[in-house]
């Protein structure tokens, strides 16, 4: 299968997103979620969430 990732059931959080980062941005993702105890993937929706809301 690949890099396919495991179904996740019939959650709100059903869509796959993939985008290409540079290491050091991927590293600076990781370190940042960490601080707030978050999964990078909820650091990136929350990101989102909060820039459409200006």
């Amino acid at each position: 299968m690949g890099n396919r990732m495991p179904k996740t059931g019939d959650s709100a959080n059903n869509e796959i997103f993939t985008m290409r980062i540079s290491k050091k941005l991927k590293d600076k993702l990781n370190e940042l979620a960490k601080r707030k105890n978050k999964s990078s993937s909820e650091l990136i929706r929350e990101l989102i969430e909060s820039a459409s809301r200006w």
